[in-house]
């Protein structure tokens, strides 16, 4: 069965529409039919009474004029084209036929004291059936004589128009051309609205699926109109979400992994170099081989920490990463963070200070968060110049936590800012391979913040110098300890 269904979405719609709309259109007609069925049988009686009426009246006046049976029947074939009209005497007996057919017989229903008529109020009335007549049953008609009482005149003969029985009973039968011609108008008009709708349905699935195709094909680069706010435009919409996510996704792989190549390349060609000239004899001297093993060893404790910051960026892209919550002082996590870089911070003539004031207790992994809060302090300290400051600050606002670490001398430019937390995003791309940073500590630094609930922002400017601030949410009952 589905092999004879067309494959198009878009047939199959109008396919559907148009029997639903076939089926819908014959039930109705059914329906009305059956409804007005016995109405259109009255209306044919009413019809055919109405015109007995008249054709009496004209008999009656003809007969006036002292016409004779023969001429009322030429005067009413002229007037009354098609229908059968009998003239018949006070007997019964038919002594003018319009149709010919039952000239000269006898109608017994009509005879002077027959009470085979049926009344229909006082004006009218129609005969039942008569069995007799060649050719199939008839049904007369006869005027009452009360309507000529007022002309003061009796006729001699009675008109009788006389239908066949199928002609009233069947007259329902003459809906059915009108039916027909209503379905089919119905059914045409209903074929094209459901063209219209079935394209309005398939037009952007159809574009859909032909970027889906273009994006297996590697361009994913997509994006495709959408329409209005129904199923089909919300699907739209989505697709275009995730044929950005997608691209933008497929860029940053791209990116990352040339960025891993070249970060993996340079301590690779330097270890390889020192270790050739090791191993050919190309370093005579003792300070020479230390040298050389000093670079060797620099540059692998370099691959190990770019390794270290890949193998947890990992982790967070595949959900394994989380955070062990614990209560935790921000002002002691500074101190800390504080002695690990004060050696390194005199050695580069950088003065290194905190001013913590009064903070709530938080709920935190301390040493991820340590972690993060070092990847700040380390650009800060490598960024700022000889003779420069960097001063880590805390206070609580808002039912949050903000520690802040600001430097100066070193300036952030402003179209670099909305990127400084990108992967391997490097704003001095030289002065960062000078100092063997891999460009990952800030993205490390915001996912690990991120999964605190909190934010990471930065401001910079050639006056107030560069500065970071972690917000973090207090978490839990928070108590408050003195700086």
């Amino acid at each position: 069965m589905s092999r004879l269904l067309p494959r198009s979405l878009r047939a199959r719609l109008i396919l559907s529409f148009g029997l639903l709309i076939f089926i819908t259109v014959f039930l109705a007609g059914l329906t009305t039919v059956y409804l007005l069925r016995e109405q259109q049988e009255r209306n044919a009686r009413e019809r055919v009474g109405l015109l007995a009426e008249l054709v009496a009246l004209n008999s009656a006046f003809l007969e006036v004029q002292d016409a004779t049976p023969q001429q009322i029947r030429e005067v009413l074939i002229e007037q009354y084209p098609g229908e059968q009209i009998l003239v018949v005497d006070s007997f019964g007996r038919v002594v003018a036929d319009t149709a010919g057919t039952l000239q000269g017989q006898t109608i017994s229903q009509v005879a002077e004291g027959a009470g085979a008529t049926h009344t229909d109020g006082d004006d009218r009335y129609w005969s039942e059936k008569w069995q007799d007549a060649p050719g199939g049953d008839l049904l007369i008609f006869v005027a009452n004589r009360g309507r000529l009482e007022p002309a003061r005149f009796t006729p001699e003969y009675r008109t009788i128009v006389a239908v066949e029985e199928s002609d009233v009973r069947d007259a329902w039968r003459d809906l059915i051309p009108r039916l027909f011609l209503a379905g089919g108008v119905a059914s045409f008009a209903g074929v094209i609205a459901a063209g219209l709708l079935a394209r309005s349905i398939t037009r952007p699935i159809r574009r859909i699926t032909l970027a889906s195709e273009a994006m297996a094909r590697g361009n994913y680069d997509q994006r495709i109109p959408a329409y209005g706010g129904d199923e089909v435009g919300r699907l739209a919409t989505a697709f275009n979400d995730m044929a950005q996510q997608v691209n933008r996704s497929y860029r940053t792989l791209r990116d990352f992994l040339a960025n891993v190549s070249h970060e993996l390349k340079t301590p690779l060609t330097s270890i390889q170099g020192f270790s050739q000239a090791m191993s050919d004899g190309s370093l005579q001297t003792p300070e020479e081989y230390a040298e050389a093993g000093r670079i060797v060893n620099d540059e692998a404790v370099r691959m190990r920490s770019l390794v270290d910051d890949l193998l947890y960026l990992s982790q967070v892209d595949r959900g394994e990463f989380s955070v062990q919550l614990e209560p935790i002082w921000p002002n002691e996590l500074l101190d800390a963070t504080h002695e690990r870089f004060i050696r390194r911070a005199s050695q580069s003539g950088v003065a290194l200070q905190v001013l913590p004031r009064t903070t709530p207790q938080i709920q935190a992994d301390g040493r991820r968060l340590e972690q993060a809060l070092a990847n700040i302090v380390d650009n800060a300290v490598r960024h700022t110049p000889n003779g420069g400051s960097v001063t880590l600050r805390s206070f609580a606002e808002n039912g949050h936590v903000r520690i802040s670490v600001h430097n100066t001398g070193s300036v952030i430019p402003q179209e670099a800012l909305p990127n400084v937390f990108d992967r391997f995003f490097q704003a001095d791309p030289a002065g960062a391979r000078a100092d063997a940073n891999t460009g990952l500590g800030l993205a490390i630094t915001k996912e690990i913040v991120e999964a605190h609930g909190g934010h990471v922002d930065v401001k910079s400017t050639e006056t107030d110098g560069t500065e970071f601030a972690i917000t973090l949410p207090l978490g839990g009952k928070a108590e408050t300890k003195q700086a």
